[in-house]
């Protein structure tokens, strides 16, 4: 998928960023939850902070990338959480998704997460590479998103990184 800063409901659906299956299961909760992400997806993408957080759910909604440090908890914290991710990497961090599974608690995707060619956090963690990333649901809406993925280094913990000067 080539980058772009135009997102529209059509260029943020789930069948246009899986290259591998996309699994959606048959029941109206996972259907939901589908839309929902996509919603999520196209208010993160365009920064906009008030979209993307009426996705959240209002208790304890998370942000989880164990391998960098991050832990945010909250929604005063996810909320500038995001703050910080719009100012300092908008738009989508994944080309693509190898793989989705959507279900009535979670979704699931594999993929390569890259910020930029050669992107770099402080502390020279580097966020190229496979990951894994699970988006919990509770009462229709986001509850949090944890990321798996490889990294050295560190990151100051509830940031995220600084992608490198263009």
């Amino acid at each position: 998928m080539t980058m772009t800063t135009n997102w529209t409901a059509e260029n943020v659906r789930l069948e246009r960023w899986t290259r591998g299956p996309l699994t959606v299961l048959d029941t109206p909760a996972a259907r939901h939850n589908k839309a929902l992400m996509e919603r999520h997806f196209l208010a993160e993408w365009t920064g906009d902070i008030e979209a993307t957080m009426s996705t959240m759910h209002p208790v304890q909604p998370f942000q989880r990338i164990p391998a960098l440090g991050v832990e945010v908890v909250g929604r005063q914290p996810v909320h500038q959480y995001y703050l910080n991710r719009f100012a300092h990497w908008p738009g989508p961090v994944m080309e693509h998704f190898d793989r989705v599974t959507v279900t009535d608690t979670c979704l699931y995707t594999e993929g390569v997460l890259a910020l930029a060619p050669e992107a770099q956090v402080a502390g020279g963690a580097r966020l190229v590479g496979p990951c894994v990333v699970i988006i919990d649901f509770r009462d229709g809406l986001i509850v949090g998103e944890t990321v798996y993925a490889q990294a050295t280094g560190g990151i100051s913990a509830g940031h995220p990184p600084t992608p490198p000067a263009r």
